[in-house]
């Protein structure tokens, strides 16, 4: 009870919806070309992101951050791979699409479909009202928590189950403080940290 009543933060649910914001940072890839062991693709919607591709054991073996005015276009030279299955992850401020690399023989592939997408929180301040928003696809259990600027846990919702997981804080509430939002799903760890004004 100290916790809920020192901080007071929690709002509610909100109607921000990521529908907005993924409309400027989402993205899909479109396989242009294989020819040999050269694929050529692009990232459609957009203009900046981490492409990086591991092995089978989940060992990168390389890595790029790519910036463009335009649309993202690139060909991979895959000849220095030996055969094997291999995974090219694009990383960008809202989601990580995983997709398939198949190398045999004098070939490469690359599957125009994402195997897998992760969805990252987006954390927002609007004049103190900090809104925590995350499409959690599969409905995986989801844990928000918000520390003080002493790193004492100040809120805990507990596991989320929900496909759209939206809270709003308002940090006005305690002056010159300042708190660090971390939200935990499969394994991986989101934070931001806001102060009060």
């Amino acid at each position: 009870m100290k916790k809920i009543s020192k901080f007071g933060l929690m709002l509610g649910v909100t109607l921000l919806t990521m529908n907005s914001y993924a409309g400027k940072l989402d993205f899909t890839l479109d396989v242009k070309k294989e020819q040999g062991k050269m694929v050529t693709f692009a990232l459609d919607k957009m203009d900046k992101v981490d492409l990086s591709i591991y092995d089978a054991e989940g060992k990168m073996i390389h890595s790029e951050k790519v910036n463009s005015l335009k649309n993202i276009n690139r060909t991979y030279d895959l000849k220095a791979l030996p055969e094997g299955k291999y995974f090219l992850e694009a990383e960008s401020d809202i989601k990580i699409s995983r997709y398939e690399i198949s190398v045999l023989g004098a070939t490469a592939s690359l599957s125009a479909n994402a195997i897998s997408e992760i969805y990252k929180p987006a954390f927002v301040n609007k004049q103190g009202l900090v809104r925590v928003s995350f499409i959690n696809m599969d409905k995986s259990p989801v844990n928000i928590k918000v520390y003080d600027k002493a790193n004492n846990e100040v809120y805990d919702s507990d596991v989320i189950l929900d496909q759209d997981v939206k809270k709003v804080f308002n940090i006005n509430q305690i002056n010159d403080e300042e708190y660090t939002f971390v939200m935990t799903y499969k394994d991986k760890t989101y934070s931001k940290t806001f102060a009060s004004r």
